[in-house]
């Protein structure tokens, strides 16, 4: 039998559920009292703000840059629109800590950009994949495998030994002075690096210059707006007004045909048992070792997942780290107080009868304030890249829909007047007195180059190592003076990750005993 409500049940139903739907209602009204943040005035109907971000005329600053102007009009919090995208740029120690603290779940998502299909294996790459299981699995298996801290220090000796033979090529017995393009040799020191760790060969044993190239490409290609990525239109996929697409394509094919080589040659050593022991296994071996006990494409092949993953790390360890370290000693070369501050300490710590290791870094506590500074003034990534919101949120008391893009302006924030004393000036001391606590570790959100929360670089610690070892090198081994009597250009050129406009050509002298040059 059937029960029928009674009119008083109905009405306590009725009451009942018409209080839920209030209740929902409210908690959904009271978010969106939240106000909407500031919007850049000018936008025009459909194509928003296009324009103004248009490189096509005289102003051709990085984008960082531009949006950091914007910031001191409309404040450190601030929406525009590309088509039909809406943009958050964010540039203050409170934005970025809610958003990489508090929301940081709700920011962790990336937005489908062409360059990612075209030039990251279809965003099979960790910096430009989705977040979900793909990109949770292929991370922890970087950070546990590839670049923990046990796997590092297995390739501590493969780090030392090449910096060594690169240090020491730069010695010439016939002269008491030499001059080099150092950015060229920081190039190749940083290629060899990884890929002795990462392949098994170094620069010249394979297609180094043809990697750097491609590499270049790619930091300028990545930063060009299609039409696709701001109006998600299917046709705009093939419409290829600039040719940037095409270039991308093609650039792409250069980087796939070295990695494919790489991937087959270890595949072949694998199927004839020729691996070696652990300790002489190289990223490629773990990788597949990996792909023979569990899956890891979710989506993409596992040749697709190794190869780009292998990308990953090189294009990491090389492009960004090196344009550092040639920042760094641009720095140093033009502030010779500075530079004699370091090599005082160096003789100190370490003395001039061997050669600066790993383990004395820990002591040069002048030379990792430099390093720090120079992160702070020159970021590897001046603007993080693009996060997706995929909820709504609150920001600095403002309300963000769901499907905004996120981008913080780190070069904005980690030179701002009200953070930092003279930001503009190179100034090492900072992190020795009145900024010593601030590390760059992703927690203290002053200053943050290599991004926090869960989308920050998981090379960071191979960096530095890298970083500090190369330049402590540099700067035990040798004098630097400009061919000119004149400082080094400091201009910014172009990319993703604003890189110096001019080579750093020096002439060097060395400063050891001649015995420790030699092979």
């Amino acid at each position: 039998m059937y029960h029928l409500l009674s009119p008083i049940e109905a009405i306590v139903g009725l009451v009942t559920f018409a209080f839920l739907l209030y209740l929902l209602w409210t908690k959904k009204q009271s978010k969106i009292l939240n106000p909407l943040p500031p919007k850049i005035p000018g936008g025009w109907p459909v194509i928003g703000h296009l324009f103004y971000f248009n490189n096509n005329g005289d102003d051709d600053r990085h984008f960082s840059q531009k949006l950091g102007d914007l910031a001191d009009k409309y404040g450190p919090v601030f929406t525009f629109r590309l088509g039909f995208r809406r943009f958050l740029a964010v540039s203050s120690y409170e934005a970025m800590k809610e958003c990489f603290s508090t929301n940081d779940i709700h920011f962790a998502d990336r937005p489908a950009l062409l360059y990612g299909e075209y030039l990251c294996y279809n965003n099979a790459m960790l910096a430009v994949a989705k977040y979900g299981p793909y990109w949770k699995k292929n991370r922890k298996l970087v950070n546990q495998e590839l670049l923990s801290v046990s796997r590092l220090e297995k390739f501590k000796h493969v780090r030392f030994s090449i910096v060594q033979k690169n240090i020491k090529q730069l010695y010439n017995c016939d002269s008491p002075m030499v001059k080099i393009n150092l950015s060229d040799w920081i190039d190749k020191l940083t290629f060899d690096i990884i890929l002795k760790m990462v392949v098994g060969k170094t620069y010249n044993n394979g297609h180094g210059e043809i990697l750097k190239a491609a590499f270049q490409k790619f930091m300028v290609q990545a930063m060009e707006i299609e039409l696709y990525d701001v109006f998600h239109i299917p046709f705009f996929k093939w419409l290829d007004l600039t040719g940037n697409i095409k270039a991308m394509k093609q650039t792409f094919k250069d980087i796939d045909n070295i990695i494919q080589g790489w991937l087959d040659e270890h595949i072949k050593k694998r199927e004839t048992k020729d691996v070696g022991g652990e300790n002489e296994q190289d990223f490629i071996d773990v990788l597949l070792s990996k792909r023979s006990n569990e899956h890891l494409g979710d989506g993409y092949s596992h040749d697709t997942t190794i190869k780009a993953t292998v990308f990953t790390l090189v294009l990491d360890a090389t492009d960004t780290l090196a344009l550092h370290i040639k920042w760094v000693m641009a720095l140093m070369i033009n502030n010779k107080n500075v530079m004699k501050k370091a090599q005082e300490e160096m003789d100190t710590i370490v003395g001039r009868d061997r050669w600066v290791e790993e383990n004395d870094i820990k002591n040069l506590v002048y030379l990792q304030a430099i390093v720090k500074e120079v992160l702070r003034l020159h970021p590897p990534a001046p603007l993080s890249v693009q996060h997706l919101s995929v909820k709504d949120c609150v920001v600095n008391g403002y309300h963000i829909p769901k499907g905004t893009a996120l981008l913080t302006n780190i070069m904005k924030l980690q030179r701002d007047p009200q953070i930092w004393v003279d930001p503009d000036t190179f100034d090492p001391e900072r992190f020795l007195t009145t900024n010593a606590a601030i590390d760059y570790r992703g927690q203290h959100y002053e200053l943050i180059p290599f991004g926090s929360g869960r989308r920050a670089c998981p090379a960071m610690n191979y960096s530095l190592q890298v970083e500090h070892l190369s330049i402590a090198h540099l700067i035990q081994g040798f004098n630097f003076a400009t061919t000119t009597n004149e400082p080094l250009d400091m201009k910014q050129g172009v990319g993703l990750t604003l890189p110096k406009k001019t080579d750093v050509e020096v002439l060097i002298t060395p400063r050891l005993p001649p015995t420790l040059y030699q092979y």
